[in-house]
């Protein structure tokens, strides 16, 4: 067991239960490499069996036939066509939104499976923490890690492939892997190498997973609610969709920017320049997603908050177009549909300039740092 300074003992002690690796052992380049690598062929397999055994499950459930069309909806936003062409001959059928439906409830249990591991590092402070837990956040960050591996894969070759059966639009590859995933794919073993005692870490790390989650199950369960005839599930989709915007909000605005910015003046305070350089760059690309996921979730929570329950046929109609527009609400790659309008053009420049702002006065902070550091 765990001797906490403050006196409480806490009973973790893996090494001796399991053959666990010690943390200098795995804290190498070929270690987390090839760690990472085993947890994507874990993911293939997980993924895989999961998603068919949800898209079986789904077609028993009394409530699946309401969730068919908000997550059609959510597919067209996503780039997915409204209409049969050759690249989906199909178009969007029921049974591609039950495997789409199948991948958001897998990617919950993905990212509480990578998240929870980091928990007792962010609870006790990595000075504080034991070998275990130390080795147990390690391993939660390769886990993620491992899935970004096979999830940029995965939509790169449906992305790419000649007559693959379950293409993806290319719009949906953009947000996902190169705004997404590649913040994880570049910085997760660097920053597990130089950086992994730095409070900051811990923190992005456990709470932009977990948030994620809350947001994808909220997001599937606010699909199965009857919002044209039952008032208690009229007003519980508003409460998600205020979840959704309060999560997004603490996650990637309070939490997010403080700490990424903070762990990027580390770096230059460090002299690290070339990390420097990298984590500059993708944290302006991942500050930019949030920003533009917040301003999509105030949007929907702008036009859901004011509205009544629905009782003519022309507000049911008006209910239903709102249902469609705001569906992406709250996941991770945030309105696609707007990327290939110039609203989105200008939602993106905003962003931009919130990230530059932000930017510059961080390194002003810094710089001010530096200055009464060298004076004294």
């Amino acid at each position: 067991s765990t001797q906490h300074p403050g006196g409480v003992i806490f009973p973790l002690n893996l090494n001796s239960m399991l053959p666990f690796p010690t943390l200098d052992q795995l804290l190498t380049l070929p270690s987390m490499a090839a760690t990472a690598i085993f947890f994507a062929i874990l993911w293939c397999v997980y993924v895989d069996l999961s998603e068919k055994r949800i898209t079986q499950k789904l077609i028993e459930t009394t409530w699946w036939t309401r969730a068919i069309s908000p997550t059609k909806s959510m597919m067209y936003n996503f780039g997915y066509p409204k209409e049969p062409n050759k690249r989906f001959p199909d178009g969007v059928t029921e049974r591609s939104a039950r495997d789409f439906y199948a991948a958001l409830i897998s990617i919950c249990v993905a990212h509480i499976f990578c998240a929870t591991p980091m928990l007792p590092v962010l609870i006790y402070g990595w000075e504080k923490s034991s070998e275990s837990m130390k080795v147990l956040f390690v391993l939660g960050t390769l886990a993620d890690l491992g899935y970004e591996i096979y999830d940029a894969i995965r939509f790169t070759i449906r992305t790419f492939a000649t007559n693959h059966p379950a293409p993806t639009p290319i719009e949906f590859f953009v947000i996902l892997v190169l705004l997404h995933h590649t913040t994880a794919l570049i910085l997760v073993i660097p920053l597990n190498l130089h950086y992994v005692d730095r409070f900051e870490y811990h923190q992005t790390a456990v709470a932009l997973l977990y948030a994620a989650s809350a947001c994808y199950l909220a997001g599937a369960y606010k699909f199965t609610l009857d919002v044209y005839e039952k008032r208690k599930d009229f007003v519980l989709y508003k409460i998600i969709v205020l979840f959704q915007l309060a999560v997004i909000l603490y996650t990637r605005i309070y939490l997010w920017f403080p700490a990424a910015f903070g762990l990027r003046a580390h770096m230059r305070e460090q002299n690290d320049t070339t990390f420097f350089n990298v984590a500059t760059v993708m944290i302006t690309i991942f500050s930019i997603f949030n920003v533009v996921l917040v301003i999509d979730a105030v949007g929907a929570a702008a036009k859901w908050l004011p509205k009544s329950f629905p009782k003519s046929k022309k507000e049911k109609n008006d209910t239903a177009t709102l249902v469609r527009r705001t569906s992406a609400t709250g996941i991770v790659t945030p309105a696609l549909q707007y990327l290939r309008t110039l609203e989105t053009k200008r939602k993106v420049k905003a962003g931009v300039h919130v990230v530059i702002a932000i930017n510059r006065l961080s390194s002003h902070a810094s710089s001010v740092s530096s200055s009464k550091n060298k004076k004294d």
